[in-house]
């Protein structure tokens, strides 16, 4: 198979659904050696902020000058974007040797395409020889694929309903799954979050004898400025403090993120290398698209995957701060398993105007029922055939002091990107 053929096959794994837990992935990384042991890691959950995270830790381990691997997902425009070295991403060429070989064991023991995927990076890690690797999580984190590394500090963003059918309905079962990555004398980072969620985490934290760190009690931060191109902060992280800080992605939501790796960084300062200027470097350079992104000027468009109404309410309140009294017009589409309609009830707050598509794939919301509730909500909506269509309705109509923002599913801004 050639890689588009190889693409289209790891993706035609996506219809055998979601398959948690650990006896396949565990086979299958016995079977290429267990490359997930053969360097260090961190890894990151989180219902929202955990990928931003991880851009942010990556991005200073390497300012530090180690070999630094980065496992993150879903991608925007590429597949090759979930698995990177530095800002390198993975070869099209390692994907195609990679699928051509395992193909006969993949369909045999039929692995998802989470755990091929994960698979995959883990062997691409080792044989690319890196210092370090920071791991994303994919879906709730006990039973997920990537649940087998054995790393240096665990780190949890925060936790909010989502994926409910799945991981639990409740702040405290869905805290509990995302908690099943908490390792027996590693210490956890734990971000802010509500007190059910918090409290679940620090139980499981004393069972396994892991060294808590709260941002609540270990942390204390100031803004010094907030901007479209970055923000400005001061932060005392235990014993260090870091002054003016420069971050290079937008919002208050992106400092407590930021505040959060710091976190990490001080953990992984007892047995590495990584300095303050390190630290600097790798925050002010930090690159993680479709967060509070600008993608055009004039008009001003504003790109960002935020996927579930805890997400949009962070998106609403960066607009509050960074363009406030704007005018915001929305392009907005959304898979069916997300919580839309509140989704759709916090967008209303600032909307102007919302145009409705529904992106390419299987998962995405109809936008008759998106209109229905848009409707309800009295917004003044319009809906478009498709992705790129929507946007060329809102650059016509849209007037020059107005702001456009494209939101509600990584897929979207994949698709107005390709």
């Amino acid at each position: 198979m050639n890689y588009r053929q190889c693409l289209n096959y790891l993706f035609d794994l996506q219809k055998f659904g979601i398959k948690l837990g650990l006896v396949n992935t565990t086979r299958l990384l016995n079977y290429l050696g267990n490359p997930h042991l053969k360097y260090p890691t961190l890894h990151i959950a989180g219902t929202n902020g955990k990928g931003s995270a991880c851009a942010m830790l990556g991005s200073i381990i390497s300012a530090a000058g180690y070999r630094t691997g980065l496992y993150t997902s879903p991608h925007l425009v590429s597949f090759t974007e979930r698995v990177r070295i530095g800002r390198k991403e993975i070869e099209p060429e390692f994907i195609t040797e990679f699928v051509n070989r395992l193909k006969p064991r993949i369909d045999r023991d039929n692995y998802t395409f989470f755990e091929a995927t994960s698979a995959l990076a883990f062997l691409y890690f080792a044989y690319q020889k890196v210092d370090f690797a920071v791991i994303e999580t994919g879906l709730g984190g006990r039973l997920d694929a990537t649940n087998l590394v054995q790393p240096e500090v665990v780190g949890i963003t925060n936790i909010s309903l989502e994926h409910t059918d799945i991981l639990g309905k409740t702040l405290r079962k869905i805290a509990y799954e995302k908690g099943g990555i908490i390792k027996e004398g590693v210490p956890t980072v734990i971000g802010p979050m509500e007190a059910a969620a918090n409290k679940t985490l620090i139980e499981i934290c004393r069972k396994k004898s892991s060294e808590t760190i709260s941002l609540a009690t270990s942390s204390k931060w100031k803004i010094d400025g907030l901007a479209l191109e970055g923000s400005k902060f001061s932060a005392k992280i235990g014993r260090r403090t870091y002054s003016a800080l420069q971050l290079n992605l937008a919002g208050r939501h992106q400092v407590t993120n930021a505040v959060f790796a710091l976190n990490v960084v001080e953990e992984l300062k007892k047995s590495w290398r990584l300095s303050d200027g390190a630290v600097r470097r790798g925050l002010q350079s930090v690159y993680w698209p479709a967060r509070f992104q600008i993608w055009r000027r004039k008009p001003l468009v504003i790109l960002d995957a935020a996927h579930n109404p805890s997400g949009v309410q962070i998106l609403v309140q960066a607009f509050q701060d960074l363009l406030p009294g704007k005018k915001v017009n929305f392009l907005f589409g959304v898979m069916g398993d997300k919580d839309y309609s509140q989704m759709l009830r916090v967008l209303a707050q600032i909307a102007e105007k919302i145009t409705l598509v529904s992106p390419k794939s299987e998962r995405a919301a109809p936008v008759s029922q998106l209109l229905e509730i848009a409707d309800r909500l009295r917004m003044k909506c319009g809906i478009a055939a498709s992705v790129k269509s929507g946007f060329g309705q809102m650059l016509k109509v849209g007037g020059k002091d107005e702001v456009l923002c494209v939101t509600g599913s990584h897929h979207v801004i994949g698709e107005l990107l390709g």
